[in-house]
């Protein structure tokens, strides 16, 4: 059994209280002095008076992560590595809309060095620094739009196997950016059989099979994201787009793809499109007028020639 960390957990709360209600969106970071590269941590909120889950959410690689439509009260906040087991569970009171729960990962100290920020993940299989040193590297990379130069860095983070899933996982979608999804499969296949827990590297292969017009297979792997993760907005469009493709569960994908418009602004896109096929332009024009305030320069005058081509005659 692997030493517990000890964490702390602040949250601001307003000092009246409210009626209940339900907060559309809650967020929260984990912070900590290491990075969070290969650290799939997860939080479930509970809620203390009836013990009902309200779902678990992924941490992100910069730390953040977000719950959805959750009631205002008092909650049990866990933090747990990715096999499930608990670094850290205390409660917190989410009163009003802009609450935030942080969690501070302390520095632990390591035998034979100095004090430093470690996760359960760290303690059994630690990245190399060299390993560390090339994703940074290919972040950049990916950030200034030279992905096959990041493709290149990660090749040599495949060396390190507590790295491999992972650079196998940002090779996969840097080749989804440079619109090479067949290449993507494989690099993603491989991360999700290293990673079979892993909400975001199922719904990257989920998106990749669906480039690739392998719908079925698709849709297996975005169910899987979606068990692992019911507020990852990513895969409830991936979601959404698999559905309409297929024409079935229509009702389904419009709510996938509402739950993510509020994140992915596009979404709202597909959403006008799937009105239009259904002789629905009303529904269409109010979901593009409903886009248009977040709509690019360039897209702005398609966006508008649409609506004109909704508008009753």
């Amino acid at each position: 059994m692997f030493k517990r960390l000890l964490c702390f957990l602040s949250l601001l709360i307003p000092a009246f209280c409210q009626e209940s209600r339900t907060l559309s969106i809650v967020r929260g970071t984990v912070v900590s002095e290491e990075p969070l590269i290969g650290n799939h941590f997860v939080v479930i909120l509970t809620e203390s008076a009836t013990h009902t889950s309200r779902g678990r959410a992924y941490v992100n690689g910069d730390g953040g992560f977000e719950f959805r439509d959750i009631p205002s009260g008092s909650y049990s906040v866990e933090l747990a590595a990715q096999n499930g087991e608990p670094i850290v569970q205390e409660t917190a009171d989410l009163i009003s809309t802009g609450d935030r729960i942080e969690i501070k990962l302390p520095e632990e100290e390591k035998a034979g060095g100095p004090g430093r920020t470690v996760s359960v993940d760290q303690l059994r299989h630690p990245m190399s620094p060299k390993a560390k040193k090339l994703f940074a590297e290919a972040e950049k990379a990916s950030a200034a739009g030279q992905y096959l130069k990041a493709i290149d860095l990660l090749q040599g983070a495949l060396k390190d196997p507590p790295a491999a899933p992972y650079a196998r996982m940002n090779i996969g979608v840097a080749y989804l950016k440079t619109n090479q999804p067949a290449m993507a499969v494989p690099e993603l296949q491989a991360a999700v059989v290293a990673l079979p827990n892993d909400a975001v590297a199922r719904n990257n292969l989920a998106y990749a099979l669906l480039l690739t017009r392998r719908v079925d297979a698709a849709e297996v792997e975005c169910r899987k994201a979606l068990q692992l993760d019911a507020n990852n907005s990513k895969a409830r469009w991936v979601m959404g787009a698999i559905l309409l493709a297929k024409g079935t569960h229509p009702e389904e994908a419009v709510e996938d793809l509402r739950f993510a418009s509020r994140e992915i602004p596009k979404a709202r896109v597909m959403l006008a499109q799937f009105y239009e096929r259904s002789g629905q332009k009303d529904a269409a024009a109010k979901e593009l007028r409903a886009y248009l305030p977040q709509a690019s320069v360039q897209e702005r005058s398609s966006v508008e020639q649409w609506l004109s081509k909704l508008a009753p005659k």
